[in-house]
């Protein structure tokens, strides 16, 4: 079957409208894993415990490719990026483990079928992070140990992550919030006088942030996204409500 999305630790595997989703690491992260396969259990038409499910969908893509079709996600989807990936995120801390470095090419979305549409698409929407090579393990003092440099490129990074210099080095957990934060609102339609500025121009300070988002300004989204990006990491908290 060919492979269509492949990272350090997982990859997809196609049959017709059949998806095999494969990943390492199964019995380390199981409440990791289990999240996910709770989520779309209605999809999913065979699995191998801590290796393996098979996804019957009318399409599966990595986010990095949908943004190159569609450049930008709609409010609902941007919605569900957030609070989907966010639920693995604590999923991955009842495992005893963090993820400080997202990055589009490791998630992908799942489009199912709807069997009351002509066609069968349009079902459910569905957004998967699925490389757990980038996994950190917590402490007692919700932090985790950086212990060599990194490849700063990556454009989610939190602040104090993109400071960072000198190593080993403690990190709170809730940077990873701040991450996710940052690539959802890559992938949102910015205020219309930054169309052609790309994100990594940005500046990225807390006080900025209300003008890059004033098209979902006052949404739930919003000020969930806020909630991730105050300067002090120990204030942060990824709430949709």
């Amino acid at each position: 079957m060919p492979i269509i999305f492949k990272t350090n630790s997982c990859k997809i595997e196609k049959s017709k409208d059949n998806y095999k989703f494969i990943y390492e690491d199964g019995e380390k992260y199981t409440h990791f894993f289990d999240k996910i396969k709770k989520n779309i259990s209605n999809d999913i038409v065979s699995q191998k415990k801590n290796e393996s499910f098979t996804v019957k969908a009318s399409k599966v893509e990595s986010l990095k490719e949908l943004l190159k079709r569609k450049k930008t996600l709609s409010y609902r989807h941007l919605k569900q990026l957030f609070t989907q990936v966010n639920k693995q995120l604590q999923s991955l801390e009842e495992d005893g483990y963090c993820n400080l470095f997202l990055d589009i090419n490791d998630i992908v979305r799942i489009e199912t079928f709807d069997e009351t549409q002509k066609g069968g698409t349009g079902g459910d929407i569905y957004f998967l992070y699925l490389n757990t090579h980038h996994f950190l393990p917590i402490t007692d003092t919700f932090t985790t140990k950086i212990l060599k440099p990194f490849n700063k490129n990556n454009m989610f990074l939190s602040i104090e992550l993109k400071k960072l210099n000198t190593f080993p080095k403690d990190i709170h957990i809730n940077s990873q919030y701040y991450s996710l934060a940052l690539l959802t609102i890559y992938c949102c339609k910015l205020s219309k006088k930054y169309d052609n500025i790309k994100f990594k121009k940005l500046d990225l300070q807390y006080d900025k942030f209300s003008d890059y988002l004033s098209n979902i300004e006052n949404t739930k989204l919003y000020f969930a996204l806020l909630r991730c990006l105050v300067d002090n990491p120990k204030d942060r908290v990824a709430l949709y409500i």
